[in-house]
């Protein structure tokens, strides 16, 4: 079977080529390798075309990473889909042990991705710190989300995926991925790989604390745009499928703590006026019991990692801040509840 690694780049030169090198080496059978250089203006497409015909490569006008997804899935030939970020990095064995996992019924298979800093060198740990799997479908009815990985870490039977798409480019300039994490799972099971299969890259220098990826929004910029992409998400499926996920939806575990730091160092910005601590320390008690995958120890130590976040002194709460996707807290809950992975 032909898997189809999909690159959409911008201004990332430097590491543009690690990525590429990345998808070619795969043990896999046949890999077919599309890039797409979204107006980057650096030399991202002097990397690119080094590859000469090992790749398909396009150029574009910048249209976000929803138009170049676009382009890139439609040059892609492959049975399989993986979108990689062009600063990360699969392992060589990535898409042989996917191909394992996808049963007939499965519509994606996922994988953690191990932490590096820009210069390749292991940060420690692997993200995320939890997912879900099989039909993930009552999660995302009662969350409007499921735990997985980042865009990276998804591997998708191209059939589960290909009619949400094209989506609309000044729709979903940043975060499209959010498109076939959220409505593949409509369409087969999700399986977890058993191990880390790829290496996500954290390299902001202006980093907002308590804010993961590599993008420098603000804590209130996060949770809105963790709203608005879930509800357009949920929108593409109804339009296109008839199915239609809404209503009072519970908050995400790490949106709640990412709330926490918000309504406590940016309180004017903050995008829920109602919050007080009380509120928020509620929410997450409930959100931790019913969000699968949780152990009583987990659900403690979140709680007091909230109570800390609103009532702790300001500064000391801006130095907890970074805490929140620094892996700190995660290794603490590993040890304390003997997960392994």
């Amino acid at each position: 079977m032909t898997v189809s690694v999909i690159i959409t780049n911008y201004n990332y030169g430097r590491f543009v080529g690690q990525a590429i090198d990345s998808a070619l080496g795969q043990t896999a059978g046949e890999i077919d390798v599309v890039v797409i250089d979204d107006g980057s203006t650096d030399n991202s497409w002097d990397e690119i075309c080094r590859y000469g015909d090992r790749i398909v490569a396009r150029r574009i006008p910048n249209s976000g990473q929803g138009g170049a997804s676009n382009l890139g899935l439609s040059l892609a030939r492959g049975e399989f889909v993986l979108f990689l970020d062009s600063d990360d990095l699969l392992d060589p064995e990535c898409a042989a042990t996917c191909l394992q996992l996808a049963a007939p019924d499965v519509a994606k298979v996922q994988f953690a991705m191990r932490r590096i800093d820009a210069d390749g060198r292991s940060l420690g740990g692997a993200i995320p710190y939890l997912m879900h799997e099989g039909d993930v479908r009552p999660i995302i009815q009662a969350f409007g989300h499921y735990a997985g990985p980042p865009s990276s870490g998804n591997f998708y039977r191209r059939s589960a995926i290909e009619r949400y798409f094209p989506v609309a480019p000044h729709a979903w300039r940043r975060a499209f991925d959010t498109v076939p994490f959220l409505l593949a799972p409509f369409n087969g099971r999700v399986v977890n790989a058993p191990q880390p299969l790829g290496a996500y890259r954290l390299h902001r220098s202006n980093a907002t604390p308590g804010v993961l990826g590599n993008v420098g929004r603000s804590l209130a910029d996060t949770l809105r745009v963790e709203v608005s992409r879930r509800d357009a998400a949920l929108a593409v499926l109804e339009q296109r499928d008839g199915v239609r996920v809404g209503g009072d939806f519970l908050p995400l575990p790490w949106s709640l703590r990412t709330r926490a730091l918000s309504w406590k160092l940016d309180r004017a910005k903050h995008p829920y006026p109602e919050d007080t601590p009380l509120r928020i320390l509620r929410l997450q008690a409930r959100t931790m019991r019913e969000w699968p995958g949780y152990r009583l120890v987990e659900r403690a130590t979140s709680l007091v990692w909230i109570l800390a976040a609103t009532l702790l002194p300001r500064a000391l709460v801006a130095r907890l801040a970074p805490v929140n996707t620094a892996g700190a807290v995660r290794t603490f809950l590993r040890r304390l509840s003997g997960r392994t992975t």
